[in-house]
């Protein structure tokens, strides 16, 4: 199955949804930040957006937690 990726300027959350209703994908893919909680809602909530708004399935990685 053939796949690719591209890069998008402006908000991030509208970005690729707009990217997505001109591609036609099947999928997103996305990774985060990995923040929870009050951190998570300073931050900002793309993946939540995009997830909630696309109409689309949505994978969301989140990274390797670090060693302290």
């Amino acid at each position: 199955m053939p796949t690719s990726y591209d890069v998008v300027i402006g908000d991030p959350a509208q970005s690729i949804m707009e990217f997505d209703k001109k591609e036609r994908m099947d999928l997103i893919v996305m990774s985060t930040h990995g923040k929870s909680g009050l951190k998570r809602a300073i931050m900002g909530r793309v993946a939540d957006a995009v997830i909630r708004d696309s109409g689309k399935p949505v994978l969301v990685i989140r990274p390797h937690p670090r060693n302290k």
